[in-house]
């Protein structure tokens, strides 16, 4: 951990200066192109393995519909259908390595995919159905890369001769050290998961003693009061704070809380463009370029799929909704920033981005025909859903 920090500010130092050294020229798009298929993203290679695995199941249509019904300790049915061996094992490797990774996984409370593979193949099911040709998704990946380094030639050559070392040294941080970015979290889910094993393990005890009525009660107790009831079951009843604080939970989950609230509790209005069309949305471009399709509104990426050339429009992004990433054709989120994770996979994937929209997944609507533009963070409704 303490060698990321510094890599990952040389990147996003180096990029800065690149982006102020070419602004204003024909290479400005250079700059950004050198985002796309960085190295050593963790978070890309989990998607290019699920890409993998959805390549194994499009051969075969029985295995593919099995796949939108299997529950939880029920895989090794899989095994009995054509395809299915090779399927269960790479996936037994898969989850081997990300198998703690999930939508909302900052919430230990959340069901991770070892948990619930469901949640998972969900996306590699819809992947298989409406996919490209086996091993286009490591093409594309390829083919980013490669236009990166293309890009970043040119930004070399471009340079002044005595500054083509310095340009040639930005270059290499900017491609090798922005894509550590998504390792923090990858640690810090290793490590929730961990914890989040052995707070299971008791909760099991409890229900056990009859103590909880289930073991997703034990997330509305304090690490206080778990140990309090580890160390003896009978200590105190928890079930009716658990109902308290179920009741408050459902309640405050339904709420939409600003975006920013500053420490005097005032809400800022958002700045909006001047040249912002007639009923369009602004945001912040994330991700630069211009792209037309149509509307997906996702709010739930385990029980929705997306079609190849969609636009992902959701409330949020995480690692558990990457898999979605790989037929979107631009990205709409309510929140997020220059360096939230929908931004950065958005900016490696060269698919245009508009994040921090506040409202867009109640604004827009799926069927919709937009137009994404990233460079100017607008997102406009060019036509209607079709009744």
């Amino acid at each position: 951990m303490p060698k990321i920090a510094p890599r990952l500010v040389s990147g996003m130092l180096s990029l800065g200066r690149l982006r102020r050294r070419f602004a204003d020229t024909p290479h400005a798009a250079d700059v950004e192109a050198l985002q796309r298929g960085l190295v050593g993203n963790v978070t890309t290679e989990m998607d290019l393995r699920v890409g993998d695995l959805a390549d194994l199941a499009r051969p075969y249509p029985e295995l593919r519909a099995a796949l939108e019904h299997v529950r939880p300790g029920e895989l090794h049915r899989l095994r009995e259908l054509p395809g299915g061996p090779a399927f269960v094992d790479a996936l037994a490797t898969f989850l081997a390595r990300f198998g703690m990774r999930g939508q909302a996984e900052i919430d230990i409370g959340r069901p991770r995919w070892a948990d619930d593979p469901g949640l998972l193949l969900t996306s590699i099911r819809g992947m298989a159905a409406h996919g490209d040709a086996h091993g286009q998704h490591r093409k594309h990946f390829a083919n980013l890369q490669a236009e990166a380094k293309a890009a970043g030639g040119r930004l070399v050559a471009a340079a002044p001769a005595l500054a083509r070392w310095i340009v040639r040294r930005q270059v290499q941080c900017v491609r090798h050290c922005l894509g550590v970015r998504e390792h923090p979290k990858f640690l810090f889910i290793q490590c929730f998961e961990l914890v989040r094993s052995n707070v299971l393990a008791a909760a099991d005890a409890l229900v056990h003693a009859g103590r909880l009525a289930a073991r997703g009660d034990v997330w509305f107790l304090t690490y206080d009061e778990l140990l309090e009831l580890a160390a003896d079951p009978d200590a105190f009843d928890p079930r009716p704070r658990i109902i308290a604080r179920r009741a408050d939970y459902d309640h405050s989950r339904h709420l939409s809380p600003p975006l920013v609230v500053t420490s005097e509790g005032e809400v800022p209005a958002r700045p909006v463009p001047k040249d912002l069309p007639e009923g369009a949305i602004a945001g912040l471009g994330a991700s630069a370029g211009v792209v037309e399709g149509i509307a997906h509104v996702v709010l739930d990426p385990a029980a929705q799929v997306l079609r190849a050339g969609e636009i992902l429009v959701a409330p949020y992004t995480d690692p558990g909704w990457t898999p979605l990433f790989v037929h979107a054709a631009g990205l709409v989120c309510d929140v997020g920033g220059m360096m939230t994770h929908g931004s950065v996979i958005a900016r490696e994937y060269g698919i245009p981005a508009v994040v921090g929209v506040g409202d867009g997944t109640k604004r827009l609507k799926s069927g919709q025909r937009l137009r994404v533009d990233g460079s100017r963070g607008i997102v406009e409704v060019l036509a209607e859903a079709a009744p």
